[in-house]
């Protein structure tokens, strides 16, 4: 087979040596000697070395071929793949010797080496050679002239063998074979026991690839597998690690990398399965072949042959590329036999390439085309990423959140620094040392709030027992609700976890939402985004599938499941402290039994009953030496008599003689054993009884503080009760609730309607505890004044004793007892402002807030509150007259009548409050107690109570109006009735009738006579209210306030 010239990118020359010498490999830029082995990177023809002579200059009879050497170096199965690239720096120059060496014993028909080459990718080594075939006679001689382009292909795998003499794979394979074994086999990069491994496989078989073939011999009977046909497939096609390349090499270096998927296009006809499988199975097993499937125009059909490994499909590509076939297996047979044809024979050339298992974007093709299976199995997966990955990571933050792992506050190291230095820095717990202060500000809080001991005693005695509902506490703002609850968890000293419901009912998104709470709950990570991102991949799957998919998950169960895992977090604390628990009690079990135990031996050793049968051993006493059983045992007349106690102080008895006493003895006295024995196993009981109560201490705390205060975006507050119900019910945890109105209630009875709620009802302190509470705040202000101003004038003895007037305690009445007023006061007073003019300044304040949030800026304002001007002037001039007013007779009158949410909206905005009694709304006060005056200040402003008042009456007058319209029509229907026969008329008998007189008209009469009394009533109603109109006129026209 002719082969064209190309001009290798490297090229190895031989050396001449000694003669003794054997030749041996070298790189080198120079243009070789004799022989050359090129290793080509990137050709499209296959090479003859430069010093390869060409076929104008070797002699007619002379013929080039080559064999592919398999598994020489390694394959490069991927780009990054750097197998090839040590082989290259370590073995290949040795392995190109081995191969050189075999073919010198090579001493057949002039063979003579031309090159060696190397196919990078594929791991294989391309053996060039020339030779001169044998002679023939003059028909074979003839027939090659007359076909000058006919192709040595080898015999069909079950036919016989068709090759002509002068083939090179029966002229040399064999030879090639001997001469291998006899240099220790092929070479392999894997090394020696590689070969060895491989030589023995392929002698110990012969069994010919794809057919399960069973030869008779004379002597031997059956045998499995046919020699002959191994012979003549080897013969043919080549075998083991040496294959006769059939077509036209083509070396590249391109990231095309071997697979075991070959593309076998056809340059002519197609060429049918059978044919593929014949020219293909030789090289290894094929695992399938699909046929050619329908091109564009201009595109060369293909198959595609899959091998079951990839070291086959490399070979097949390297033997077969550019080979020309006949298209089936009649035509490969008729020609293999070399019978005449009347036709030619048509063929067609097989050009191979690498086919990629997986096409690019086939996964994504693939998703995009079965989005029903596609899209829920992805689901299905991120959720289990996120159970079994993210789960356990966000269980440990919420845990060391609630065991203030990362709250540097509570190391020891950094509350001594705080208790002992001031540093004026930025950062919080560096800021300035606040013991002594905060320590002051809490005795004289409790001291104001004596009603707040009593509450504080009720929750820690709730948590002292088992949860068993929720504690509620409910006050208005300033009551000291938070305060209260941080005092009780300073005391309790449990792992607590505070969530701010204020701060995640802010959220105007379900991504504020999750983010929010996962901040209040130490959940971390939060993917929050991936709400947004699967609401749209949701919206995705429904114009593609006609449904959802499944991705997206509402907020609401979003937020469970941040509960869920917040929950488990402290089921865990609480297992962890139980555990911690039980090895303490444990442990002093322990060493209460160690502890009587060596007591016990202390009184055998005092009286001499004590024997250690391991001393025996040492001593040498008799048999015990030899065995050392131990103790034997001692009856008490065996021991002797129990030695005196020691005396302090005691005189002697009659005579006696004296004790030694502690004073004689120069080891002074301590505790006895028995005492300490006993008191080891006093604790070890306790320990075991106070088993439920340390059980009931591990419980955390869970404070949802601002607890339905406002409305927020799902139904935040429902999940909320509903987890805190669940965390109640299984004892995981106490639950406090901190609210302030008791309509967030509701949701809690809702979440557990069996069980009542631990409820504690804050209200603004009273007027004697409000007054104490300034009195102490000013005081302490003044105390340190006055120091102030003794080390400034040097001052020795100044004891000013601060107090209150009576005005100023009148003063500070006004404000009740709301903590936030009372510190804005004391607030006011120490920056120079008179408690008169302070106070005067907060309800001026308070007014001003009150007209805007209760009446609006305007009109249009007014339209979007909840209530109306009418209604919230009833409430501002009733409260401002009496303070409190009846919920019930508030609901029955103009105009809350049959609108009781304008009331309860009211409430939510804190413009009043509604106390409860057994549940049950009962009186209507103020929203805070300044708001008392508030309502006198706004009522007592002539201009804005005339153009409210002439508001509320035109709403009275128009009401009036209609209703006196209602009268009128009913009247004339009445007066209809009784023209037309009364109750005759209508069929009703009278029975009422007396010595014959009738009076069938007395109910008409009734009835027209108490719809004649309202509507005299409406009128003088109106006529009223129109007369208190022209005199409120009067007040706007004159412009006075």
């Amino acid at each position: 087979m002719i082969r064209p010239r190309t001009l290798p990118l490297r090229r190895y020359t031989f050396l001449r040596s000694p003669p003794l010498s054997a030749p041996r490999l070298s790189l080198s830029p120079s243009i070789p000697s004799r022989i050359a082995l090129s290793a080509r990177y990137n050709s499209t023809n296959p090479p003859i070395s430069p010093n390869t002579p060409s076929p104008s200059s070797v002699p007619a009879p002379r013929q080039l071929s080559s064999f592919y050497i398999s598994n020489v170096l390694p394959l490069k199965i991927t780009y990054w793949d750097s197998r090839p690239s040590l082989a290259n720096l370590i073995r290949e120059e040795s392995l190109l010797e081995r191969i050189h060496d075999i073919t010198q014993d090579i001493n057949l028909f002039d063979f003579k080496l031309e090159s060696l080459e190397i196919s990078r990718k594929d791991g294989g080594v391309f053996l060039h050679f020339s030779y001169l075939p044998p002679a023939i006679n003059s028909s074979e001689n003839g027939e090659i002239g007359n076909d000058k382009e006919k192709d040595i292909i080898g015999s069909q795998i079950t036919g016989a063998p068709a090759s002509s003499s002068s083939s090179p794979g029966k002229l040399f394979i064999e030879a090639l074979e001997k001469s291998a074994k006899d240099h220790g086999g092929w070479p392999s990069w894997l090394g020696d026991w590689y070969v060895s491994q491989k030589s023995n496989l392929l002698q110990n078989t012969s069994i010919v690839p794809g057919h399960a073939l069973y030869s008779v011999s004379d002597h031997e009977g059956l045998i499995k597998g046919d020699e002959s046909e191994k012979k003549d497939l080897e013969v043919n096609t080549g075998m083991g690690r040496v294959w006769i390349v059939k077509g036209r090499q083509w070396t590249e270096d391109m990231n095309r990398f071997p697979t075991h998927r070959l593309r076998v296009e056809f340059d002519g006809p197609d060429v049918s399965q059978e044919m593929l499988y014949t020219l293909f199975r030789p090289y290894g097993r094929i695992a399938d072949i699909q046929p050619p499937s329908p091109v564009p125009a201009g595109s060369l059909r293909f198959a595609t042959v899959t091998f079951s490994r990839l070291s086959p499909a490399a070979i097949a590509i390297n033997c077969l590329h550019g080979f020309s076939t006949p298209t089936n297996t009649a035509d490969f047979t008729l020609k293999t036999s070399g019978a005449a044809t009347s036709s030619a024979i048509p063929k067609s050339r097989l050009r191979i390439y690498y086919e990629r298992p997986l096409k690019a974007h086939a996964i994504r093709d693939w998703i995009s085309a079965h989005p029903r299976i596609a899209l829920p199995v992805i689901a299905f997966l991120i959720g289990t990423l996120s159970y079994t990955f993210f789960d356990p990571i966000r269980a440990f933050f919420i845990r060391s959140k609630l065991e203030g792992v990362w709250d540097i506050e509570q190391y020891s190291l950094i509350k001594a620094l705080r208790q002992r230095f001031v540093l004026p820095t930025s950062f919080g717990f560096l800021s300035a040392s606040s013991a002594s202060t905060g320590e002051s500000e809490e005795a004289i809080g409790k001291d104001a709030w004596q009603d707040r001991v009593e509450a504080e005693k009720d929750v820690e005695r709730w948590l002292s027992e088992y949860p068993s509902t929720f504690i509620t506490i409910t006050g208005p703002p300033g009551s000291g609700k938070v305060s209260l609850v941080s005092r009780v968890l300073k005391q309790q000293a449990k792992p607590a976890l505070v969530i701010d419901c204020a701060e995640i009912a802010k959220a105007k998104n379900d991504k504020g939402l999750l983010d929010a709470m996962a901040d209040q709950t130490g959940y971390y990570p939060v993917f929050s985004f991936m709400s947004s991102i699967s609401g749209l991949i949701d919206l995705a799957a429904v114009g593609l599938i006609g449904q959802k998919a499944g991705f997206s998950t509402p907020v609401d169960q979003q937020l469970r499941q941040m509960l869920e895992i917040v929950g488990g977090a402290l089921k865990d604390v609480s297992t962890h402290a139980q555990q911690e628990h039980q090895q303490e009690a444990q442990h002093l079990k322990d060493d209460a039994a160690n502890a009587i135990e060596r007591e016990r031996r202390r009184r055998l050793i005092a009286r001499g009953g004590w024997h250690d049968g391991r001393m025996d051993c040492l001593a040498g006493n008799g048999v015990m030496s030899e065995l050392g059983v131990g103790d034997e045992p001692y009856l008490e007349g065996d021991l002797d008599t129990a030695p005196p106690p020691l005396m302090d102080d005691i005189a002697p008895i009659n005579g006696e003689a004296v004790p030694p006493t502690s004073a004689s003895l120069p080891i002074p006295q301590v505790a006895s054993p028995e005492e300490i024995a006993a008191r080891a196993a006093q604790q070890a009981a306790n320990a075991d009884l106070d088993a439920e109560s340390e059980e009931i201490k591990s419980l955390p705390i869970v404070v949802l503080k601002n607890f339905a205060q406002k409305t927020a975006k799902g139904d935040l507050w429902t999940v909320l009760s509903e987890w805190g119900a669940s965390l109640v019910e299984n004892k995981v945890a106490h639950v406090i609730i901190v609210t302030e109105g008791a309509t967030a209630t509701k949701a809690l009875t809702k979440a557990l309607p069996a069980k009542p709620l631990n409820n504690i009802g804050l209200s603004d302190a009273d007027e004697s505890n409000a007054l104490s509470y300034v009195k102490d705040k000013l005081k302490s202000f003044q105390h340190h004044k006055d120091q102030v101003e003794i080390q400034r004038e040097k001052i020795e003895n100044t004891n000013a004793v601060f107090s209150l007037s009576i005005d100023d305690s009148a003063q500070i009445a006004k404000l009740g007892g709301r903590m936030v007023d009372l510190e804005t006061l004391v607030y006011k007073v120490r920056t120079g402002t008179s408690l008169k003019d302070a106070v005067d300044d907060i309800i001026l304040r308070n007014t001003v807030e009150l007209r805007k949030a209760a009446f609006g800026d305007d009109s249009e304002d007014a339209k979007s509150l909840p209530w109306n001007r009418s209604q919230a002037w009833k409430v501002v001039k009733e409260l401002a007259s009496k303070g409190e007013i009846s919920y019930a007779q508030l609901l029955q009158d103009f105009p809350f009548k049959g609108a009781e949410q304008a009331l309860k909206a009211l409430e939510e905005h804190e413009l009043v409050s509604v106390s409860y009694i057994d549940g049950r709304a009962s009186k209507v006060r103020p929203g805070k107690p300044v708001f008392r005056y508030a309502f006198e200040a706004l009522v007592n402003d002539p201009i804005f109570k005339a153009s409210n008042q002439i508001e509320y009456n035109t709403t009275l007058i128009n009401k009036a109006e209609n209703d006196i319209k209602t009268y009128e029509n009913e009247l004339n229907s009445l007066k209809g009735i009784i023209s037309d026969g009364g109750s005759e008329a209508l069929g009703v008998e009278n029975k009422n009738n007396w010595l014959g007189f009738t009076n069938g008209n007395s109910a008409i009469k009734e009835r027209s006579k108490w719809l004649l009394d309202k509507m005299l009533k409406n009128i003088n109603k109106t006529g009223k209210l129109e007369k208190e109109n022209e005199e409120m006129m009067k007040i706007l026209s004159s412009g006075t306030a």
